[in-house]
């Protein structure tokens, strides 16, 4: 058995482990219970959560796919500028008026 399948096995449901954390972005294996619906079953199965250092919610990343598809997103050139024009509009919200 490989190392992850060991891994699989020794997971609960919704269990994380910390893959590598790079700045505030974090990501970490989770596993996914078995989904029994009314026309099929999925298995459990493993999957990467991406997720910033202050909150619980992310992205799951599944596949290679999955993965070159975030990556192609965020390296975007719309996502930078985007970015940098809601940095520029953050600052000015931070400042912190006060009358006297």
């Amino acid at each position: 058995m490989s190392r992850v399948e060991d891994l699989m096995e020794a997971m609960k449901d919704w269990e994380r482990r910390p893959v590598v954390q790079v700045g505030n972005v974090i990501v970490e294996i989770i596993k996914l219970p078995k989904k029994e619906g009314r026309k099929r079953v999925e298995p459990e199965k493993l999957s990467l959560h991406v997720r910033m250092a202050d909150s619980f919610k992310g992205v799951l990343v599944a596949s290679r796919d999955d993965l070159r598809d975030l990556v192609d997103a965020l390296s975007s050139k719309a996502v930078a500028e985007v970015i940098e024009a809601i940095e520029e509009v953050n600052k000015k919200k931070r400042r912190v008026e006060f009358k006297l």
